[in-house]
Order: C-alpha cells, then structure tokens, then sequence
C-alpha cells in the first residue's frame, strides 16, 4: 500500500540548487510550488526540427493525471503543429526511482511519425522513462529508450524569462555574459544553440568577438555535468548583433 501512495519524485520534489557564484542570478528550477511541471525538447525529422513542449500535472504513480503536449516542426518551407490534451499514466521502472510515463489519446498529426506509438484504431500514444529527476527519454511501447543523446530528451525546465547580453563562440566552447546582472552564464547544446552558433560565424569580424544577443530563455539541469548544475537553453533568439539601446 505505501508503494501505491509513493509521490511522483520527478514531479513533486524541487531540483537541488547549486551554490554557483556564476550563475546564481538567473531562474533556477522551483517547481515544488507549482501544479504543473513543463519539459522540452527537439527532435530530427526528414522534414525538419520537431519541437515538444511537454506539461505533466502532478500525481501520484499509478494514479492517471492530465497533461498537455505541444508538437511543432519547422523547415525551410515547413511550419506546423498540433496541440494534445489528455490522461498519462504512471509505473514503476525496474531501475531505482526509475518511472515509466504514457501519454494516451493524442491528437492526429500527419507528419513524420518520430517517436508517437501508433495502433490500430486508437489514438496514438507516446512514452517515456525517467533519468534522474529532470529528463525524460522517449521509448518504444515496450520502454525501451529510442535514444539516450541527451541533445534529443526531454528536460524539466524553470519558467520563461528574457535575458540580454554578449556571446561567443570559441570553436567547441561558448560564452555568454549577461548585461543585466554581469554574469557569465553556462548555455548548453539544446534550444536553439546550433542557430546561434551559425549566426555568430556570420556575424563575428574577429576571434573572441562578443556578439550582442537578446532572447527569450529558461534553465534546466545539466546532466552532462559532474554532479549537475543550472543551465542556460535560448528557446527564441529576439535580436542579434543589433545592440540598438
């Protein structure tokens, strides 16, 4: 019985906080006081870049609850989504803390298929399982992960916000400086990362050139980082290159 009653750790317990001096000023993951926690994602299509905006309401395991699923794709000549509404179910993994999570009842999307589980005459599913308490990796209708590339999950986010600053690019490594609150923040390899990195190439007249950047923006945990730190993933570039202020 207590089994049954065992909260949904991934949902309802709030991300450590780490005491980094360099980043200490930008949102961090606190979603213990909210109802709702919100994941994002990408994924390669033959058609483009398919984006998910996933909402899970919390629960309890074993107990079905609501979610809401944004799916959109983009390309040269491509722009389209759908938006679902519906139950997702909850089970225990078979790895420690490890949880499994269905998505029932999505709405119909024509696309490429990419990871949606689809059977005769219902509506499509999708799955995922848990690594750790902030990423979720999207798997087969057996559970089994489809990839564990952490640049193609699905990680918890902090709320939106707008950050303003200088960035640049140094072959593999990138640094950003916030004007506002004159920190260096760590920007990870998700969002729109690869669309910055393109831009800046263009834009860049001289090495270590910090190029004005304006975004919308959220942190996640890193999991790629020993013992894991706050990061920063740009969703939406505003303005580049043009400091008009």
């Amino acid at each position: 019985m207590t089994r049954k009653l065992f909260p949904m750790i991934f949902l309802l317990s709030a991300c450590t906080i780490h005491e980094e001096k360099k980043q200490s000023s930008f949102p961090v993951l606190t979603v213990s006081e909210d109802e709702w926690a919100t994941y994002e994602g990408r994924w390669l299509t033959k058609e483009g870049i398919m984006r998910f905006e996933l909402s899970l309401k919390n629960g309890t395991v074993g107990i079905d609850s609501f979610y809401k699923l944004l799916e959109s794709t983009e390309s040269d000549s491509l722009a389209s989504g759908t938006i679902s509404y519906g139950m997702y179910s909850t089970y225990y993994g078979s790895a420690k803390n490890e949880l499994h999570i269905c998505l029932h009842g999505l709405s119909d999307y024509m696309h490429d298929v990419h990871f949606r589980i689809k059977k005769p005459n219902i509506p499509d599913e999708m799955c995922f399982i848990t690594r750790g308490n902030d990423e979720l990796l999207p798997c087969d209708n057996g559970f089994k992960p489809i990839t564990t590339d952490w640049r193609y999950t699905l990680h918890k986010r902090s709320k939106l916000f707008t950050i303003e600053g200088y960035i640049t690019f140094d072959e593999d490594t990138v640094d950003f400086f916030e004007r506002n609150t004159f920190d260096r923040w760590k920007l990870t390899e998700l969002g729109e990362f690869n669309e910055l990195r393109t831009k800046y190439k263009q834009f860049a007249r001289v090495k270590y050139e910090g190029i004005y950047l304006k975004a919308l923006a959220y942190s996640v945990m890193d999991t790629t980082s020993q013992g894991g730190e706050n990061a920063l993933v740009i969703k939406r570039i505003l303005n580049f290159g043009n400091d008009t202020d």
